[in-house]
């Protein structure tokens, strides 16, 4: 099952699959997914092909979710700022709903940007650019002819399906071996 497998600052995180912080699992990675600044229709850097994230600094923030909450707050801290968040959500349309209500500006993944709604610009950010990072997890066991199929038939989707601004992860062996 694909999952978001690393945060943007360290990959000592426990699996997202079962917890374990020891050698048990590990990811196979599929694809990044990068976030884009969602800004209101009428916001005057709604324009701009590309955003620094200091330069929002004053903006007030809209959250999508708590793992994209994770990616502001450290992003934000990198460029200097703390985020003003004015709003909270679990659901990526309706934080754009919430931004194209002006209450303030998201991060919101590529994924997240369809349907497209009236009101809302998504404009992509410079480097360093925080992007969700999808793979698939494996139980570290001898290899499996089956589960390198499955994963290598994943990667081959997550390339083909792709929509702009993703960015395919190169291939990795799916099912290491126990050490």
């Amino acid at each position: 099952m694909p999952w978001t497998w690393r945060s943007p600052t360290t990959s000592t995180d426990p699996c997202p699959a079962c917890g374990a912080r020891d050698a048990t699992c590990g990811g196979s990675p599929l694809t990044e997914d990068p976030l884009h600044v969602v800004l209101p229709g009428t916001h005057p850097l709604g324009g701009r092909p590309v955003l620094n994230l200091a330069g929002l600094a004053d903006e007030p923030w809209v959250l999508g979710c708590l793992k994209t909450e994770g990616y502001l707050r450290c992003y934000a801290e990198q460029a200097g700022f703390s985020p003003d968040v004015r709003g909270s959500t679990t659901d990526y349309f309706f934080a754009r709903s919430l931004v194209a209500a002006g209450v303030g500006v998201s991060l919101i993944p590529t994924v997240a940007l369809t349907p497209a709604l009236p009101g809302v610009r998504a404009v992509p950010l410079d480097a360093p650019t925080p992007a969700r990072h999808i793979g698939a997890a494996v139980l570290r066991r001898p290899a499996r002819p089956e589960v390198t199929t499955l994963i290598e038939a994943l990667r081959q989707h997550a390339e083909a399906t792709a929509p702009p601004g993703h960015r395919p992860q190169p291939a990795a062996r799916a099912d290491p071996p126990r050490p």
